[in-house]
């Protein structure tokens, strides 16, 4: 007579079979891991102008930009966006006038806390020679505009796994609104833990200035105005060799890891910015967030290959 496995065995079997394939998906992980950092480098292409790319493949972009470390202006990845018709100032007014959100200065401080409504009179209708920018504000707090915008095929982002909550604690929540009046500016910076990034005009245009990273040390930690260089103040300046585009309505630029760049607008403006972490980026991120946070740091290349395991530490509060 056959004998037939009794629950118990069945269960152990179960709970076996599950640990094996964890086990060999760790394997796997841990090999690619081991991969990565050998491969890891910081990687950049010198260029004289940012080229402007339409019906640009995604195998093309990583070929030609992405895994060089070069910049690129694509003018046709926003064409189907609900955002490019629906997102006026008269929107956001209507739409979402009651949030408060941070304003800020040129040198990116803290100005006040304003209502979008408060915000967009000013911009508008104030005669005020203040200086304000709503940089920064995750839309995510309004979900209604997630459906206004397509994440683009080029810009896999594997911050996306994480709980939004946990994103948010760490200010890693993407994308970002930018809505300004003309001549603001978030500040000339390069972006936070060498991510590498996008920024995709909605209304207006901007101009926008490009250093590679080789050229940090001449650029004074970005305290230089870069569209009105003092030399006399930063001397060394004059030894950088900056890019410059015009990123208009319907654009989207893409910067890599490490990239230094100030921003301005010639128009008021609405934007859309996204910060990236993906496989062209990952060791150099893991790396800047392990030196702030090493016990976090440690974890999150686990919480992003296992995303469930994220979501228990950050329920029970270890990250």
């Amino acid at each position: 007579m056959q004998s037939t496995l009794a629950f118990p065995e069945i269960i152990k079997l179960l709970f076996l079979a599950i640990g094996l394939i964890f086990v060999t998906h760790l394997v796997i992980y841990l090999l690619k891991r081991m991969w990565h950092k050998s491969q890891c480098k910081l990687v950049w292409t010198p260029i004289s102008v940012v080229d402007r790319r339409s019906n640009l493949s995604y195998d093309d972009f990583l070929q030609e930009y992405a895994s060089v470390g070069k910049p690129v202006i694509i003018t046709d990845a926003m064409k189907d966006w609900a955002a490019m018709k629906k997102w006026t100032f008269d929107f956001f007014k209507s739409e979402c006038g009651g949030i408060e959100c941070v304003v800020k200065k040129d040198n990116m401080k803290t100005e006040a806390v304003m209502t979008i409504a408060d915000y967009i009179d000013y911009i508008t209708v104030s005669n005020s020679d203040r200086r304000l920018y709503l940089a920064n504000w995750f839309i995510s707090y309004h979900p209604k505009l997630l459906e206004d915008f397509k994440e683009p095929i080029y810009f896999p982002n594997w911050l996306q796994r994480l709980p939004r909550n946990l994103l948010r604690k760490y200010e890693l929540d993407n994308p970002e609104l930018f809505i300004g009046h003309k001549d603001t500016s978030v500040g000339f910076h390069k972006d936070p833990n060498n991510g590498s990034a996008w920024l995709g005009m909605i209304r207006g245009s901007k101009q926008i200035v490009l250093f590679t990273p080789d050229q940090e040390e001449f650029l004074y930690d970005g305290r230089v105005n870069v569209f009105n260089p003092d030399l006399d103040k930063f001397p060394m300046y004059v030894k950088t060799t900056p890019v410059e585009v015009i990123l208009k309505s319907g654009e989207i630029l893409y910067i890599p890891p490490n990239w230094w760049h100030h921003v301005k607008n010639l128009e008021d403006s609405i934007a859309l910015g996204s910060l990236l972490l993906n496989e062209w980026n990952s060791e150099l991120f893991f790396q800047s967030f392990l030196e702030k946070v090493p016990i976090k740091g440690h974890l999150l290349p686990l919480v992003l290959e296992f995303p469930w395991i994220g979501k228990v530490l950050f329920t029970i509060g270890v990250i």
